[in-house]
């Protein structure tokens, strides 16, 4: 049965943690052999967890946390470079990747899961050294993300991102953004670029429908100039999941690109939810790059 480790943040979802340890570690028992618990206390904690439990020979990696926490058990793994299992119980405000593979949002309904759970081949991204299993951004809303404190995450959740980012979007900052995808180079203007894996972004689920956890490939947005009618126009579109349709983005579905900012702009990049790295970028795919335990699907 061998050994897994499991990695908990305390912190995630107000401190939701520890009341679910217990029914974690006793369903992780009736999988694995042994099982050592990891508690992070900064940042890259869970990283160096996930590093080490994948050096050390371990079969399976589970953490217990929000997409941060999610993002760093990833970024430990790949890093490794061996063969090891991933698998989580979501505590975060956001939660996309549970979204996209449709696990319980509900940490008891999720533990439960594990019982009959299958591993499923999940797609990773890279961009420049940092690995990332559901969204790259860059603009308006990555910067008014890092606006959104935690008391606003725990009052309106989900939402306190789509507030601060509409406000971002109606001062309409325009960068120059020059980009390569696949074989094809533009230059656009716009106030956001956006880069997903999953069809869950900010946990709009419904963000890119047709995107699946295994395909291969990731999409790239990038909305042009438009006005404050615009923005009024793309609301439904992204309601109704036909942001590809629309005439105020550019869309790509892509393996590989670039991305520079033509005029030298200094610009926040956001990684699954958390500060990324600077401008120039490189984004690749790494096709069924790992195993997560998720749902049989249908």
């Amino acid at each position: 049965m061998g050994i897994c480790t499991l990695i908990v943040n305390p912190s995630s979802g107000g401190e939701m943690a520890s009341s679910y340890l217990e029914l974690m570690e006793t369903q992780l028992r009736n999988m694995f052999e042994e099982v050592p618990v990891k508690e992070t206390g900064k940042q890259g904690d869970a990283m160096k967890f996930a590093y080490e439990a994948a050096k050390n020979g371990h079969e399976a990696v589970f953490c217990m946390g929000g997409d941060g926490t999610v993002n760093e058990t990833i970024n430990g793994l790949a890093a490794a470079g061996t063969d090891v299992s991933f698998g989580f119980v979501p505590l975060g405000t956001v939660n996309d990747l549970a979204r996209a593979l449709g696990i319980p949002l509900d940490p008891g309904q999720a533990i439960e899961m594990f019982e009959t759970a299958v591993l499923l081949d999940l797609d990773i991204g890279k961009v420049n050294d940092r690995y990332f299993v559901s969204n790259v951004a860059a603009g308006a809303i990555p910067e008014a993300v890092e606006e959104v404190s935690v008391e606003q995450k725990t009052k309106l959740g989900p939402l306190a991102y789509f507030i601060e980012g509409g406000k971002a979007l109606a001062n309409q900052p325009m960068h120059r953004f020059r980009i390569t995808v696949d074989e094809e180079t533009f230059t656009q203007e716009s106030p956001l670029l956006l880069i997903a894996l999953t069809n869950s972004i900010a946990s709009f689920e419904r963000f890119m429908p047709q995107a699946e956890v295994d395909d291969g490939k990731m999409r790239m947005v990038v909305f042009k100039e438009f006005s404050l009618l615009d923005s009024l126009k793309i609301l439904p579109q992204l309601i109704m999941g036909e942001l590809k349709n629309s005439d105020t983005v550019i869309y790509r579905t892509f393996k590989h690109a670039t991305v520079a900012i033509a005029d030298g702009d200094k610009l926040i990049t956001n990684v699954d939810g958390d500060e990324g790295p600077a401008f120039p970028l490189e984004i690749a795919i790494l096709p069924s790059f790992i195993k997560v335990y998720g749902p049989a699907r249908s």
